[in-house]
Formats: structure tokens, C-alpha cells, sequence
């Protein structure tokens, strides 16, 4: 039995076991609470009718689902049908009859429907699952095994689809522009490293690698324990922290400072972490690859929703390998140059130019501090901008002290310094705003189109009112999110369409952490933003997921379908 809000459903069947040219019935149970109705095929003024996806093994084969009669319910003016009690939706399920397994059988469906009372209605959704054993005959070993490996078949090619989309969507995330900063350095570094020994190189590559891998799997160990406890937390979860937003800012504008000579190294606590990711030996190219990695998390590239959402559904070792995957395709790029004579032959020779290069990039990192800060004002409000403004000041106080008096007495100024801009970090979440700040800053006007916050109950108001919504999940760190929202979202010819065709949308902000948000993302089977999903008004018409990356005409072209054939 899985518990959702106001109904308990489980998936039933009423064998144990199934033979050959078998027929049994498969069904999903519901169990309202007090006051609550599941709506029904016809479910009258408002609500609207359960659906149930089936995934069955091969040589399996469902019928035509099988509803009740429903009660006739009436609040206020409206009137509608639903079953206030416990309900059974099943349908015949045919074995057939030159089937050979030889294990359980595994079942699954995907349920959704709309829960109601007097007040309004809730969507929900469960993905259900039940083990039946088999009672079919092994005619020999042979045919046995072949039988098996036909029945694992659907789930394992779910699984080689998973982790090709896991690399690729690494590979595409080295064209986000989260990820430009710091691999532009690493490329830097790569010209001064070029001309040495081809092991060096290589090994240099490696470093890198293990980098990423490590923290790809640090960031998986911390959402599969999470997720464990009962958190409700997606890719990117530790930027939803305004104490690791500000950290981060600190961090990039230190080494901005150094990229440009204002600051030196020296003993200063923040220098640190720039002396873990500058030089050219395996260390600084190891401590690359974290940075890579921890930067990399506002971006999300095509096909990464898809894994993501698949990698924490799945038992650790699948989800673990599934983040291995990410981890590969966002080195493979850098690897590929180190391990590759010809390739590292097309990069440009050391000498002066370099200087120049390394100062040009200290402004890459200054507009990501920007942005940083930027995200912390919806995070935390004015108060938490201030308090990351005067740690920046700080920062440059030390970088100062630090350049002009490199002694003991500079080194424990500047340190002392640095300390105090980290403990001014580690403050803000005294100054937070209140819960719900950010979402109603997010959802202002663009043009003249209203974003409204989002809500389940306020998208299934719109769809029993027959209106078609589009669902703009969303953060203030997700770069990817930011994009699509300048260059398709926020466009005239896509706000003139909304318009056009009466486009109701809601805005789902998980700038902070959001459990509804968590939830919802879940249920389209994604652990992270961005997400869009446009319901057509049309009673039975299902949601429909847009891409991940945004185009004016690509969204116009998803619009027009709402309009009438």
C-alpha cells in the first residue's frame, strides 16, 4: 500500500501465480479518506477520470479496464460522480499460452487520478508495483535461461538507454555556461602543460576525471541518504542553500582576484581553495574537476532530467552508476584532449598571450559571483545581498593586505580577514526571508503576461474548468531555467500566443526548497529542473513534457496544438 495525500492505493491481483493461456484480473485498489472521492469515468462538473499505464512483462497483455459504478455526489451548485469508498479499477490480464519464465513475474502501473471533496480536488499519481510468481513449466535449462533473459530484457534496455543518456548529458553540459569559467582555466593550464612528457598529459587528464567521478558520487550518496530519510530533494539541492550560494561567490571572486594579480595566494585562509585548483600538477587538476562539478549542478543539459529522474527511482548500485555516467561525459571532453597527440597538437603554443588570456578570465568568474549574489536575493532577501557584499569587500581587504605586506603580520591580517567573510557566510541563514519570498518575487509579470504561482490544487481547478495551463518548474540558480526564460519564455511571439489561445501559467519556484515542488517533479518522473509540462484543457488529453532547452518557435509549435482541429 502506498500512502498519498487523502488516498492510500496499492496494485492487486487476484492470483498468486500464472500459468500459460492463464486470464486473471489486475487492478489498482483506492482507499480515500474520510470526506474524499476518487473521480470517475464521468466525473460530472468537476473532476476528472483515473487513468492506469500498464508495464508487463513480454507474453503478457491487458484487457479494457473495468470501473464500477460511480456515486452521484453533489456540493453547492455543482454535482459530480466518484467513489467516496474504497474502490477497485482492474482490468483482465491474458498469459500467453507459449510463455516460458523463470522468475516472478514483475508488474507495474502507473496511476493517476483526481482526489475531491466539497472544497476542490488534488491531482495524485503513484508508480505501483507487485511480484507474481510464475507457475510455468521449464521444459530445460536451456530454454529456461532464454526465458529469462527475454523477461529482464524491457528493464535492462531502460537501464543501457539510462546511462547513454547520463553520458551524454554530461558531455552537453560542457556547453552550459556554468561549466565555462572553470574549464576555460583548465584549459589555460592544459597550453602551459603541452609541450611536456605525453604521460604527464595523460595522467594530468586522469586527474581531472577522478575529480569529477568523486564528487558525482558524493552528490549521489547525499540524495540517495536524503531521499532515504525522507527529504525531498532533486539535482542541484545544495544551491537551494544561500549559505553555500555565498560561499561559492566568495570563493569565485578570490580567484577572480588572483586571476587578475590583485591578489596573491600567500597563507590567507582563502587562498586555500584557489591553491587546490591552480598550477598544473595532478592535485590542482583533481580539485579542478570538483569545482567542475559543483558548478556544473545550476546547469541541466538535455537528456540529463531523464536519467536523473530514472538514477533516484532506482535501487544505489543503478542510481550510482548512472552519476558515473554524468561524471564521464562532463570529463570526457578534457580527457579526450589529453589522451590524444593530434588533438593536443591544435592548441595554441605557450608565451605572452597567456598573461592576458589568464586576466580576460577573471571576468567570466565575476559575472558568475553576480549572478550568485543575484540568486542569494531571492533566496534570502536584501539582508543576505548585504551580508555577501561585505564578505566580497573583506575578501578584496585581504587580497590587498596580503599583496602589499606578504610577511607574518600581512599573512595573519589577511587571514583574519578571510575568516571574518567566512563567517559572514555562514550567517545568512539567520537573515533568510520569509518562506514563499522567492516564489512571489518569481512570479511577476513578463510583459504582459501574469506567471502565477503554482499549486496542484490550482492546476486542477484550471484543467476541470477546461482551461489550458503551462507549468513553468523553475529556479533562480538554474542557468538552463534563466535562458529559456529570456530567449523563448519571455519572448513577444510567445507571450502573444499564451495570450491568444487563453494559456493559463503557473510558475513552480524551487529556488528554495519546496516539498509540493519536490513532489510534483517526481511525478513526471524528474528530480530537478527545468521542467515545462502543457495540459491541453481537453478532458483525457494527458500533460505533455516539453524539451529541456527552449526555443521560441519550438514552444509557439507546442501551443498551436491547443488550438482547434
Amino acid at each position: 500500500m502506498v500512502s498519498t495525500p487523502h488516498v492510500d492505493v496499492e496494485l492487486v491481483a487476484d492470483v498468486a501465480a500464472a500459468a500459460p493461456g492463464d486470464t486473471f484480473r489486475l487492478g489498482v485498489r483506492f482507499v480515500p479518506e474520510k470526506g474524499w472521492h476518487v473521480s470517475s469515468q464521468n466525473p460530472g462538473d468537476t473532476g476528472e477520470a483515473p487513468s492506469i499505464a500498464w508495464t508487463l512483462p513480454p507474453g503478457l497483455s491487458a484487457g479494457t479496464l473495468e470501473r464500477p459504478a460511480p456515486e452521484r455526489i453533489a456540493a453547492d451548485t455543482q454535482e459530480s460522480f466518484g467513489y467516496p469508498g474504497e474502490v477497485l479499477l482492474a482490468a483482465p490480464i491474458t498469459v500467453a499460452p507459449d510463455l516460458v519464465a523463470a522468475a516472478p513475474l514483475p508488474l507495474r502501473a502507473r496511476a493517476q487520478w483526481l482526489v475531491c471533496n466539497s472544497a476542490g480536488c488534488l491531482p495524485g499519481g503513484a508508480t505501483l508495483t507487485l511480484k507474481l510468481g510464475s507457475a510455468v513449466a521449464r521444459r530445460d535449462d536451456a530454454y529456461a535461461i532464454t526465458a529469462a533473459v527475454h523477461s529482464a530484457a524491457a528493464p535492462l534496455a531502460t537501464a543501457p538507454l539510462a546511462l547513454a543518456l547520463a553520458f551524454a548529458g554530461g558531455v552537453l553540459l560542457n556547453l552550459m555556461p556554468c561549466v565555462f569559467p572553470v574549464l576555460a582555466l583548465k584549459a589555460l593550464g592544459l597550453v602551459g602543460i603541452g609541450g611536456e612528457a605525453r604521460r604527464r598529459v595523460r595522467r594530468h587528464g586522469l586527474a581531472y576525471l577522478a575529480g569529477v567521478v568523486v564528487s558525482f558520487w558524493l552528490l549521489a550518496g547525499a540524495l540517495i541518504a536524503a531521499r532515504a530519510g525522507g527529504a525531498e530533494l532533486g539535482w542541484g539541492f545544495q544551491l537551494q542553500s544561500p549559505t553555500v550560494v555565498a560561499v561559492l561567490a566568495i570563493l569565485f571572486f578570490w580567484m577572480a582576484l588572483v586571476l587578475l594579480d590583485v591578489a596573491t595566494i600567500g597563507g590567507a585562509i582563502m587562498g586555500v581553495g584557489q591553491h587546490l585548483t591552480t598550477g598544473d600538477g595532478d592535485r590542482a587538476a583533481f580539485f579542478t574537476g570538483v569545482l567542475a562539478t559543483v558548478v556544473a549542478t545550476p546547469c541541466t543539459a538535455p537528456f540529463m532530467g531523464t536519467a536523473i529522474g530514472y538514477a533516484l527511482g532506482q535501487p544505489a548500485a543503478a542510481a550510482l552508476a548512472v552519476f558515473t555516467c554524468l561524471g564521464l561525459g562532463l570529463a570526457f571532453p578534457y580527457v579526450l584532449v589529453t589522451w590524444i597527440p593530434a588533438l593536443a597538437r591544435l592548441l595554441p603554443r605557450p608565451g605572452a598571450w597567456m598573461q592576458m588570456l589568464k586576466q580576460l578570465l577573471a571576468f567570466p568568474l565575476f559575472a558568475t559571483v553576480a549572478w550568485l549574489v543575484w540568486v542569494a536575493s531571492f533566496q534570502a532577501g536584501p539582508p543576505a545581498v548585504g551580508a555577501i557584499l561585505l564578505a566580497l569587500v573583506l575578501v578584496g581587504f585581504a587580497s590587498w593586505v596580503g599583496a602589499h605586506w606578504p610577511g607574518a603580520g600581512g599573512r595573519l591580517i589577511a587571514g583574519a580577514a578571510a575568516a571574518g567573510a567566512l563567517a559572514l557566510a555562514l550567517t545568512i541563514p539567520a537573515v533568510e526571508a520569509p518562506s514563499g519570498a522567492a516564489g512571489a518575487a518569481a512570479t511577476a509579470a513578463a510583459g504582459d503576461l501574469v506567471w502565477e504561482p503554482y499549486s496542484s490544487s490550482r492546476v486542477a481547478e484550471l484543467r476541470a474548468q477546461g482551461r489550458p495551463v503551462f507549468v513553468d518548474f523553475t529556479a533562480a540558480w538554474c542557468v538552463t531555467c534563466q535562458m529559456n526564460e529570456k530567449v523563448a519564455l519571455g519572448t513577444a511571439a510567445v507571450i502573444a500566443k499564451m495570450k491568444e489561445l487563453g494559456v493559463v501559467a503557473l510558475r513552480a519556484d524551487w529556488t528554495r526548497p519546496d516539498a509540493t515542488i519536490s513532489r510534483a517533479l517526481q511525478e513526471f518522473g524528474r528530480d530537478g529542473v527545468p521542467l515545462y509540462v502543457l495540459y491541453s484543457g481537453r478532458a483525457g488529453d494527458p500533460p505533455r513534457i516539453l524539451p529541456q532547452v527552449l526555443t521560441p518557435a519550438l514552444v509557439i509549435a507546442e501551443l498551436e496544438k491547443l488550438a482547434p482541429a
